[in-house]
């Protein structure tokens, strides 16, 4: 990382045995090759890294984009980490590797085609953070069964479509982030294709009022993230319909300005975070 790589077919000259072709016939397979932070990374010459086998690869900080990678050689890869300038997934590069991780935070995605959706189905964790995004294709999490983590944090998904035009209830994502998102509502069914969700972020949106109803669906969610969003308004029990919960961050609302916070029925809680308000008389908690 850090250092003045330009092309990654150096690699096999600085180290000669990690290809196909050293003195014992035997190719590497590596943890991690960490390529992180070479701003002058752009080319990849292909078959430069013939026959190495990669479990995870991190280009981020460079100017390589995760198409190149599909034409270095590797025989193996598991997880990416990039950025890219293109405005369409590496859709190529996921298929050709049966990819279980692809990361393109930062990039200029903003759409992503049915076309591109489909060659995703390997993907284990999904991260499209400040991509552009500011809607998600019909059948986006379908198209992807094996997915379990999923980043849209830091885009401009405004109403979320995540659940439109899915269906059934085997979509097995345990992590999502839409964080960021400047979410100012969130329909009743927002949250009905993902019931096996475990981790909820919602920080840095604009979420003023919550039921209880939002939630009926996520009967096995653990972790619940409000934090910097308004708040003003919570239906009474809200958290009644979360019954595995057992941490809540609300740090930065407004929720103690209620009269009635509305902790009751989140039987399983045991971590919580406030921020306890300036104010003269000593707030009272009913927990």
């Amino acid at each position: 990382t850090l250092s003045c790589l330009q092309d990654m077919g150096e690699l096999a000259g600085m180290f000669p045995d990690l290809v196909q072709g050293s003195s014992s016939g035997v190719s590497w397979t590596l943890k991690m090759l960490d390529l992180s932070l070479n701003w002058g990374l752009k080319m990849a010459s292909p078959g430069s890294l013939q026959g190495l086998r990669v479990e995870i690869l991190n280009l981020r900080g460079t100017q390589l984009g995760a198409v190149a990678v599909k034409a270095l050689g590797l025989e193996k890869l598991d997880v990416l980490y990039a950025q890219t300038a293109t405005a369409e997934l590496a859709a190529e590069t996921v298929a050709h590797f049966e990819l279980q991780g692809l990361t393109v935070e930062r990039s200029k995605i903003g759409y992503i085609s049915q076309e591109a959706l489909a060659s995703c189905r390997s993907l284990e964790i999904l991260g499209l953070s400040g991509t552009g995004l500011t809607e998600l294709p019909p059948g986006f999490l379908a198209a992807m069964p094996r997915l379990r983590r999923l980043d849209l944090s830091g885009n401009r998904l405004q109403i979320t479509t995540l659940c439109r035009n899915e269906t059934g209830d085997a979509l097995g994502l345990t992590t999502l982030n839409l964080s960021g998102n400047g979410l100012s509502t969130l329909p009743p069914a927002t949250f009905s294709c993902v019931p096996h969700l475990r981790e909820l972020l919602l920080p840095y949106n604009q979420l003023l009022s919550l039921e209880g109803h939002l939630f009926q669906d996520l009967q096995q969610l653990e972790t619940l993230n409000l934090d910097k969003n308004p708040l003003l308004n919570l239906g009474k029990s809200w958290l009644a319909a979360l019954p595995a919960l057992t941490t809540l961050s609300l740090l930065d609302t407004q929720i103690l300005r209620s009269p009635d916070p509305g902790f009751w029925g989140a039987k399983s809680l045991h971590t919580l975070s406030l921020r306890l308000p300036a104010l003269d008389a000593p707030a009272v908690l009913s927990l």
